[in-house]
């Protein structure tokens, strides 16, 4: 279930804050997001943050919720939300508080959460592979070499 900031009788508390500052992480927020492969600057808009952390859901015996961000080309993104654990990144920076937010239904977050699942780019897959590869390849390399030293 997601909540919406304006919504609630209580200011809605999220437990999140922007890194390195005391700014609360809300629903609608403006953000400025910045990919951890590419290095791109991408801008999007925070879109769900669940009622419950982990740690709730956890002694409930439930599955933990993410937190999500619809970027602006339509991809979303997101990270578990377990605030006692797990604050957002650096590259994740607030651009402006938003003054509208639409609440998403469970309906929608399951979609979601299939759809971020599937929706890895296939340059990603290849940079990743690529990086797998090139460990793989300095480790048959480094033992190699230990081994040439020993014999």
């Amino acid at each position: 279930m997601t909540v919406n900031a304006e919504s609630q009788e209580a200011p809605f508390l999220s437990k999140l804050r922007y890194f390195g500052t005391d700014q609360e992480v809300l629903p609608g927020d403006r953000i400025e997001f910045t990919s951890l492969i590419l290095r791109r600057k991408r801008l999007g808009t925070v879109v769900c943050i669940p009622e419950k952390t982990a740690l709730e859901l956890n002694a409930e015996k439930k599955q933990p919720e993410n937190w999500l961000i619809k970027l602006d080309n339509g991809i979303y993104t997101g990270w578990i939300y377990h605030p006692e654990e797990l604050q957002p990144p650096s590259r994740l920076r607030l651009l402006e508080r938003g003054a509208e937010y639409e609440p998403m239904t469970g309906a929608e977050l399951e979609r979601l959460d299939s759809e971020i699942a599937s929706q890895t780019s296939p340059l990603e897959s290849l940079l990743g592979c690529g990086v797998v590869i090139a460990i793989a390849v300095i480790i048959i390399l480094t033992i190699r070499y230990a081994l040439q030293l020993f014999n």
